[in-house]
């Protein structure tokens, strides 16, 4: 009898844990420890086991052709103190639709492949999505190796060290186009919960809009520079996190947030001389990520001029808004109608590869609830019930899907 997926969430939950939560970033040991099981549970089930030079693994089982294949799957890594489903419920749900399609004897028309994409919450390296955003031709791999991750070593630096590509897995030089792209992912949010539905139906990801900004004042001793006087870094940078909360209300279906800081020198007695943090703002409205972008810049020259400080803002990166595959969103609610599921439809505040991997070939996901609608943290949770059912109605899904390609 095939492994449960909660079996291989649980197996799973216990790498990278820590008092708070997971964390298992890019090319850590964690990771790569993550990435080992995953690899060795492919061969188990007697599917072929590849990597890519950016760090994506996919356990492929073959089909009755060689047409493109069928790809799904989501990640391995966290953000730090993170939950044990974000990403980790994608993989260990596809890789149990491959064991039980494997212990059916059932035969697929296309091969079916289970990515983990590389790095998509960008907690170590400064950009999301990373893997399936190199796999898709969004960033180039060069330039992506030279990026540096909060810990000073560069992207290239961290794949050739012992935490990086897996050294028993073969690694392919090609980014073969699929088919078409599911995803299968929990929610993420409240609306599945309190709304007693146990599946949904993704209408479209939000865009997103990642900035640096680096405010430059003038340190000095804090007992003796009058208030007057001052130029405080951080206080500018404090004004700038306020006023950004009340534009993306102002805005509406947008949200933005500052969760990353870093102020120098960082002594209690003296005044902030500069301080660098990181901005994110998404929303499903293209046009809306262009007003909160106007006034991010907006605030940033308000503040600079009124406190007699520099801001300096850049954008480092930016993905659109994208709309889900209508006709696999079709196929997608005619199976869970088959299969007797209740659902609706939703939007995903939260980024996916699934965005990514849209540009090159039709993509759409299956959402189940969140407790509390919980995630980012450690007490992040699904119960089991709704994690098998998800399985459930995404290995129907994909059986779908291969019949109308």
């Amino acid at each position: 009898m095939p492994i449960s997926v909660c079996d291989r969430l649980a197996e799973l939950g216990e790498i990278g844990r820590g008092e708070r939560g997971l964390t298992r970033q890019l090319f850590t040991e964690p990771e790569h420890r993550a990435s080992a099981l995953l690899a060795r549970w492919g061969r188990e089930l007697g599917c072929e086991v590849v990597q890519d030079h950016i760090g994506n693994l996919f356990i492929r089982r073959a089909g009755r052709t060689d047409a493109p294949a069928l790809q799904f799957g989501s990640h391995l890594d966290t953000v730090l103190d993170g939950g044990a489903y974000d990403g980790a419920y994608g993989v260990a749900g596809g890789l149990t639709v491959l064991a039980e399609l494997a212990a059916a004897g059932v035969q697929t028309q296309r091969t079916f492949e289970l990515a983990a994409w590389a790095g998509e919450e960008g907690s170590r390296f400064p950009v999301g999505c990373l893997g399936s955003a190199v796999f898709a031709g969004w960033e180039h791999l060069d330039e992506m190796l030279e990026l540096h991750g909060d810990d000073g070593m560069t992207l290239a630096q961290a794949r050739s060290g012992p935490y990086g590509l897996l050294p028993d897995v073969p690694v392919r030089d090609d980014f073969p186009r699929p088919a078409a792209y599911a995803e299968l992912h929990i929610e993420q949010g409240p609306v599945l919960e309190r709304q007693s539905i146990p599946l949904g139906v993704v209408t479209a990801i939000a865009g997103m809009y990642r900035y640096t900004v680096h405010v430059h004042g003038e340190a000095g001793h804090a007992g003796t520079v009058p208030m007057a006087v001052r130029r405080d870094a951080f206080s500018a940078a404090a004004e700038f996190a306020l006023a950004l909360e009340t534009a993306a209300r102002d805005v509406g279906d947008c949200v933005a947030t500052i969760g990353w800081l870093a102020i120098t020198p960082n002594q209690t007695n003296i005044v902030p001389g500069s301080v660098e943090f990181r901005i994110d703002a998404r929303s499903t409205d293209a046009a809306r990520l262009v007003e909160i972008d106007r006034r991010i810049h907006a605030l940033a020259d308000e503040i600079a001029a009124r406190r007699g400080v520099e801001v300096d803002v850049q954008r480092f990166e930016e993905r659109a808004p994208t709309p889900l595959d209508e006709r696999l969103k079709g196929t997608l609610r005619e199976t869970l109608d088959r299969e007797a599921f209740a659902h609706i439809d939703l939007p995903s505040g939260a980024v996916h590869d699934a965005m990514c991997i849209a540009s090159l070939c039709p993509a759409a996901m299956l959402f189940v609830p969140s407790v509390a609608g919980a995630s980012h943290v450690g007490h992040e949770h699904t119960q089991p019930a709704d994690l098998e059912r998800g399985v459930q109605a995404f290995k129907a899904w994909l059986l779908a899907i291969d019949r109308a390609l």
